[in-house]
């Protein structure tokens, strides 16, 4: 086993920072430490000690309250190349129709919603050519269906490969 010298390990990470952007030249950015070490009392109780600078104002022991992710919308794409279409259908409930916004390119839908207590802004790309111009899109019930005419028919990626 090759041990690793603290020096070598600090040159990684600065490396590393430098890679991602970071001046530790700048003068916005603070050093900080922190961290916990727990031990055992003599009662035989866990001990739970705080160390480093900037230490948290609240107890980070204390449960913190609950707060919603709010998850990406779920989309299904259905290519029909028979009747040369795309089907796009989005689950979305508690918006209006009003506060929509669709967007449209060639291969993507780019959809935004916002509602009092939550918002989406999420990116729907779709495998083939499709004409945005052509969209039409209703909302009921919590659904967004959105239909596209297909420009070509999508081409399928890859090559086979003969099994022997």
């Amino acid at each position: 086993m090759a041990w690793i010298r603290d020096e070598d390990i600090n040159k990684m990470f600065e490396r590393m920072l430098r890679n991602m952007g970071f001046n530790q030249e700048d003068p916005n950015v603070q050093s900080w430490s922190y961290g916990y070490s727990m031990t055992t009392g003599p009662d035989g109780k866990p001990v739970i000690r705080e160390w480093g600078t900037g230490l948290p104002e609240s107890d980070p022991l204390k449960p913190q309250p609950y707060v919603p992710e709010t998850p990406e919308p779920l989309s299904q794409v259905d290519i029909d190349t028979e009747n040369m279409r795309v089907r796009v259908i989005v689950e979305m409930p508690g918006f209006t129709k009003e506060s929509i916004k669709i967007t449209g390119t060639q291969n993507k839908l780019q959809l935004s919603a916002s509602h009092e207590t939550r918002q989406i802004d999420t990116e729907i790309p779709i495998n083939a050519k499709v004409d945005p111009k052509s969209a039409k899109a209703t909302y009921k019930n919590g659904v967004l269906d959105i239909t596209l005419k297909l420009l070509e028919k999508p081409q399928p990626e890859g090559v086979d490969i003969q099994v022997n």
